[in-house]
C-alpha cells in the first residue's frame, strides 16, 4: 500500500512546492513565502525518503541499514520549523520576527542534534526495517527519546500552525484564502492524530501490549492524510492570483490592444515584473490618452440604457466606463475630439477588491490598492469585449444623432 500511498503524497507535496515557488519567485522578500515554500519542499524530501524502494537504497548506498527513518523525520521537524516560522511573519511585525525565528531555527537545529545523536547511539543498524522501524525497536530507550524529541517537535509546530490560521480565518475576506486556512487546521487534526497513535503504540510496547498495526499502518495514513490537506491548504489562497491573471487575460488585455493606436510606444515602454500589473499601468495611461475624445453626451445615454437594462452597482458603473471608452475609440478613429480633455474615466467607486487581493497583502500595502483597480477595469474591460448591449445601444444612438445632425 504504502509503495503506492507515498509515491502519490510525493507528487502531491511537489505540485505544492512548484505552485507555491512561483509565488515566492514573484515576491523573495516575503518570509511568510519563503517559510511555506520550504515547509512542502521538507515534507516532499519526507515523503520521498519514505517510498520503500529509496528507503531500501539509501540504506544499501549508506551502510546504515535504516538511514532514511532519521532523514524523514528529520525533513518533518524542518517541515514544521518552517511552518512555525510563516506563523511568526504572519503573527508579528518584521522586526519583532527576526528574533522569533532565529531562536526557532537554533531550537530546531537543536533538535536534529539530540535526534542524530540518539539514532547514531541506539541498536538500529543491523536490519532495514521500512514500515516498521518504530514497532521494531519502540522498547529501545533510545528510540523512544529518538521518538519523543521528534514527535514534540512535529507537534509543536503543527499546534502553532493551526492556531495561527484559526486566528487568520475571521478576519479573512478572500474566499480562497478563508477556504485554506480552514482546511490547514482540518490537516493538523490528522497530523496530531499521528501522533497520538505513535504515542499509544510505544506506550503499548512499554506496558508488553503489541499495537504494532497502529504504528505501522493507521498513524502513517492519518499523517499522509494530514500532509496532503495541509498542502492544499497552503496552496488554496493562491487561486486568487491564478483567477486574477486569468480575467486579466480575458477581459483586460483585450481592452488594451483596442487602446494601443492612441500611443503605441506608450505600451512598449511599460516594463512591470508582473504581466497583469504591466497591462493595468499601461491601459491607466492610455485612458488618459483617450481624455480629448470623451463625448459628453455618452453619460445620459449610458445611463438611460443601464437603468432600462435594470444594471446595478459596480456592474452599472463599469458599463457606463466601458460605453465611454468605445465611444472614445471611435471619435479617435474619426480624428474627432468631442472632450475637454479634462474627464477622466473613472478609477474609484467605492469597490472592496475582496476578490481580487491577493492574500499576502495587509490592508495598508499599496499593492492591495492596484489589486482592487485592476479587478474594476476588469469588469470595465468584460463590458467594452463583449461588448455589453448598452455599449452597442449607446454606440447605435450616437450614429443616429450624427446622422441625424448631417442630414439637418
Amino acid at each position: 500500500m504504502f509503495a503506492v500511498l507515498y509515491p502519490l503524497a510525493l507528487l502531491l507535496q511537489l505540485s505544492a512546492f512548484l505552485w507555491k515557488l512561483r509565488d515566492f519567485l514573484r515576491d523573495p522578500r516575503d518570509p511568510r513565502l519563503g517559510a511555506i515554500t520550504l515547509a512542502l519542499l521538507f515534507v516532499a524530501s519526507g515523503f520521498n525518503f519514505a517510498i520503500p524502494g529509496v528507503y531500501l537504497a539509501v540504506g544499501a548506498a549508506s551502510g546504515v541499514p535504516n538511514l532514511s527513518t532519521l532523514a524523514v523525520y528529520s525533513s518533518i521537524v524542518l517541515c514544521t520549523a518552517s511552518l512555525q516560522v510563516c506563523s511568526v511573519n504572519l503573527a508579528r511585525s518584521r522586526e519583532a520576527a527576526v528574533p522569533a525565528g532565529r531562536t526557532l531555527v537554533l531550537g530546531t537545529a537543536a533538535v536534529l542534534v539530540v535526534m542524530a545523536g540518539l539514532f547514531v547511539v541506539a541498536p538500529v543498524h543491523d536490519e532495514p526495517h521500512v514500515l516498521d522501524f518504530d514497532a521494531h525497536y519502540a522498547g529501545v530507550p533510545a528510540i523512544t527519546g529518538f521518538l519523543a524529541v521528534y514527535l514534540g517537535a512535529y507537534s509543536l509546530g503543527l499546534v502553532r500552525s493551526a492556531l495561527i490560521c484559526l486566528r487568520i480565518r475571521p478576519h479573512a475576506q478572500d474566499r480562497w484564502l478563508r477556504l485554506g486556512v480552514t482546511l490547514v487546521p482540518v490537516g493538523v487534526a490528522f497530523g496530531l492524530g499521528y501522533s497520538v497513535l505513535k504515542v499509544v503504540a510505544v506506550a503499548a510496547t512499554w506496558l508488553g501490549g503489541d499495537l504494532a498495526v497502529v504504528s505501522t499502518v493507521a498513524a502513517p495514513v492519518s499523517a499522509t492524510v494530514g500532509a496532503s490537506v495541509m498542502a492544499v491548504g497552503y496552496v488554496l489562497p493562491s487561486m486568487s492570483r491564478l483567477l486574477r491573471r486569468w480575467r486579466a487575460r480575458r477581459y483586460l488585455r483585450p481592452m488594451l490592444q483596442a487602446l494601443r493606436p492612441l500611443d503605441p510606444e506608450l505600451v512598449r515602454n511599460t516594463r512591470l515584473e508582473s504581466a497583469e500589473y504591466r497591462w493595468l499601468i499601461a491601459t491607466d495611461d492610455l485612458l488618459r490618452e483617450l481624455r480629448p475624445y470623451l463625448d459628453p453626451r455618452v453619460v445620459p445615454l449610458a445611463e438611460r440604457h443601464v437603468d432600462r437594462a435594470g444594471l446595478t452597482g459596480d456592474e452599472r458603473a463599469a458599463t457606463i466606463e466601458a460605453a465611454r471608452i468605445a465611444a472614445g475609440l471611435r471619435a479617435h478613429d474619426s480624428g474627432e475630439r468631442p472632450g475637454s480633455g479634462s474627464a477622466m474615466i473613472r478609477e474609484d467607486v467605492g469597490m472592496d477588491g475582496a476578490e481580487a487581493a491577493v492574500w499576502r497583502f495587509p490592508e495598508q500595502d499599496p499593492r492591495r490598492d492596484l489589486a482592487e483597480e485592476l479587478h474594476w477595469l476588469c469588469l470595465i474591460g468584460e463590458a467594452f469585449t463583449g461588448p455589453h448591449p448598452v455599449v452597442r445601444d449607446v454606440l447605435a444612438d450616437l450614429d443616429q444623432a450624427t446622422a441625424g445632425t448631417e442630414s439637418a
